[in-house]
């Protein structure tokens, strides 16, 4: 192994790397704790069921440890499970509990669902956990000792559905923080010259101005400074306010030129008359110089509620997420119909839609104000995307963590009660917004390959952080609430920006896409007469236009059916096609828990590294003609590349092959892996030389679980 490899695996805190050499399974067993994690339960001779796979002839379906449950996490250790992940906080048997949404229990065969409210069977033979990011456990007890299996029950029970916010982790971590150039760089938006130095770059100062409250409320959702109509008082914009739902009347968020884009609450409901809507509209119109008239677009009349999306999310998660073999080959030969009818598909066909919608209004003048019922939910997922398909700045990592703190974590979307945080929330109020967001990310990525620095791992990790009570970014329901819990409960906040906190730099380095060009906005949409050898045409974009074979254009800009134009703003504007037969399953995020389609050595993943190795050799190449690259540009590539290359590479299995190498990845990488052991290879000799095989033999292969 790989002296990089070995060091990543001492940097886990997760149980798997405590696990003595032998004799193990025993209560003296301790494991390696965080600061204010306390061991709740355990249970001895627990059997993890996994995919079944052939190794040197024997077919292996299962795993015997110990399972734990913590304040913090569930965990699994086995002496012969090799831990693939490098998140520092949690391993591959690992889940944080607030990551666990459903918890069910078997008894003779018999599947019922646990839950605070009924009471634990004394003879549960396997319980089956589904977390909210679509992946799964199941536990059997019928080695351990009698009793264990509520045992364990229980105490997830208790833990993992906690009644009050300040029973999360988050409250017991009380490591100290030191931040990190990494996260420093992020615009938090909780300070005045955060949204002034918005305000200038988009130019609306002429209109807009910051307000900045004098004192906190304490029931607001409002954060302490945010931009509203510049000619309008601090009292007069009050007064107003109170007609609104949550006091949010007209907030300015982004502007191009003269035209704004605008965020606003439903009237309170005991307010009949549309009077006071139409004074504020009318302010609206008289912040911009040319005096047009603004177009509202009522989000609650064109997109789901919020109970549609989730409902939608739980039939997806149903899907994606099949109990055994059986029920997914059941409905495998129906997937598609059960796929449209759970509407996720065209929920997120609807939000591209009327993105693209306000976005052409934006670009032809017209100020824009996205009103919901509260104006914190749907107006956060439409905002975030019209500026995606105007503002390049955001397509960058940076500018896209800034993005999520502007629109979503300072302006208050209840991340909380969507997540199902806590328990006692009721069911309507539970939503996963910010998925649907990032699913619409996604399909931008997938149409403009070029026009973002980040890849869809870094937009799956965001959604995988968001269940880790350790950084606050996600964990609450307001700005308002962050501070009291600061101060009240002395919370050390930790934003999750700081993905170094989580991950080593071989992880960072997948963030990022091979494909990006940051100077492209120069560029237009060739037309359908451009030949491969324009030279106004990047090598990175012939390299993906290729891997569509209904491009009858030949290469394009663009990898997918969207339009590329200019933009009058920073960067150009992206016109994506929103039909929904144009809309693709977010696979990674979805599937990758499910090995039953996990392509082995090859899918996504596998053409991702391709890119990277021709990226870098082209950059070789350029070098040696003596075109001028930057060194830090050709190191940045080619150590990116040495770190990713460092946990995916093994030696090959048969001495007498050709190569002495191989690529250990499936589809799924990072997050899943094909190789029960790997024994990793110096990746610097392997890029010196190019010799890297490929391998398509299939290692091995599912079988059904037994129950």
């Amino acid at each position: 192994m790989s002296e990089g490899r070995m060091k990543t695996k001492q940097n886990f805190t997760s149980y798997v790397n405590q696990i003595p050499d032998e004799n193990f399974v025993n209560n003296d067993y301790k494991p390696k704790l965080l600061s204010g994690e306390l061991e709740a339960a355990r249970a001895n001779n627990v059997c993890m069921y996994i995919a079944s796979f052939l190794k040197d002839g024997k077919v292996y379906g299962e795993k015997t440890g110990i399972l734990l449950i913590t304040n913090f996490r569930l965990s699994f250790v086995s002496l012969n499970m090799d831990d693939d992940q490098s998140n520092r906080f949690l391993g591959s048997s690992d889940v944080s509990l607030s990551n666990i949404d459903r918890i069910y229990q078997y008894v003779d065969k018999k599947k019922r669902i646990i839950s605070p409210q009924v009471k634990n069977s004394s003879k549960i033979d396997k319980i089956r956990i589904v977390c909210k990011n679509f992946k799964t456990f199941t536990f059997g007890f019928q080695l351990s000792e009698v009793g264990k299996g509520k045992y364990i029950a229980d105490a997830l029970v208790k833990f993992a559905f906690p009644a009050r916010h300040n029973l999360l982790f988050l409250y017991r971590f009380k490591e100290k923080y030191y931040s990190s150039p990494m996260s420093e760089v992020v615009k938090m938006y909780n300070k005045k010259l955060d949204w002034f130095q918005e305000l200038e770059r988009c130019k609306a100062t002429g209109g807009w101005r910051v307000y900045s409250k004098d004192c906190r409320v304490s029931n607001s959702s409002l954060p302490m400074h945010f931009v509203v109509p510049k000619h309008l008082s601090d009292v007069d914009y009050d007064n107003i306010s109170k007609s609104f739902r949550n006091n949010r009347s007209a907030i300015w968020v982004w502007g191009l030129k003269d035209a704004a884009l605008v965020r606003l609450a439903e009237l309170n409901p005991d307010i009949t008359n549309t009077t006071v809507e139409n004074i504020l509209l009318e302010h609206v119109r008289r912040c911009d110089p040319q005096k047009r008239q603004p177009r509202l677009l009522e989000l609650y009349k064109i997109l789901p509620s919020i109970q549609d999306v989730n409902l939608s999310y739980m039939k997806l998660r149903d899907l994606c997420t099949p109990d055994n073999d059986q029920q997914f080959m059941a409905q495998d030969g129906r997937f598609y119909s059960l796929l449209e009818k759970s509407y996720w598909l065209l929920y997120v066909s609807l939000c591209l839609k009327h993105s693209d919608i306000a976005a052409k209004l934006l670009q032809e003048g017209q100020t824009v104000v996205l009103q919901e019922i509260n104006g914190r939910d749907m107006s956060c997922v439409i905002s975030s995307l019209v500026q995606l398909l105007l503002d390049s700045s955001y397509r960058t990592i940076r500018g896209f963590q800034n993005l999520i703190q502007k629109e979503w974590i300072i302006l208050g979307h209840p991340f909380s009660d969507r997540l199902g945080h806590v328990s006692t929330v009721k069911s309507t109020e539970r939503s996963p917004l910010f998925l649907l967001f990032l699913d619409c990310t996604w399909q931008l990525l997938q149409q403009f390959p070029e026009a973002f620095e980040f890849s869809d791992v870094f937009l799956t990790t965001l959604w995988d952080s968001l269940f880790i009570p350790i950084f606050d970014t996600f964990q609450f329901n307001s700005e308002t609430e962050r501070y009291q819990a600061l101060h009240a409960e002395h919370v050390v906040l930790r934003p999750v920006w700081d993905w170094e906190k989580q991950f080593d730099s071989k992880d960072l380095a997948l963030f990022t896409n091979p494909l990006y060009q940051a100077k492209h906005a120069l560029l237009t949409a060739p037309s359908s007469s451009s030949s491969s050898s324009s030279p106004q045409i990047p090598i990175q974009s012939a390299l993906f236009s290729a891997s569509r074979a209904d491009d009858a254009n030949g290469p394009s800009l663009l990898n997918g059916t969207g339009n590329l134009q200019l933009s009058q703003n920073n960067g150009q504007f992206l016109e994506p096609q929103c039909t929904l037969r144009d809309i693709e399953l977010w696979q990674q995020c979805y599937f990758r828990w499910m090995p039953h389609v996990e392509i082995k050595y090859g899918g996504i993943a596998q053409c991702d590294l391709l890119n990277r190795l021709l990226l870098n050799n082209i950059l070789k190449i350029r070098q040696n003609l003596g075109q001028s690259i930057p060194r830090e540009i050709a190191n940045e590539h080619m150590d990116a590349l040495e770190q990713i290359l460092s946990s995916m590479v093994i030696q090959t299995r048969d001495p007498d092959a050709a190569s002495g190498a191989s690529l250990a990845i499936s589809s799924f990488f990072p997050f899943s892996s094909i190789m029960p052991t790997a024994q990793a290879v110096c990746s610097d000799l392997l890029i010196a030389s190019n010799d890297i095989n490929f391998s398509h033999d299939s290692m091995y292969e599912t079988s059904s679980l037994n129950d």
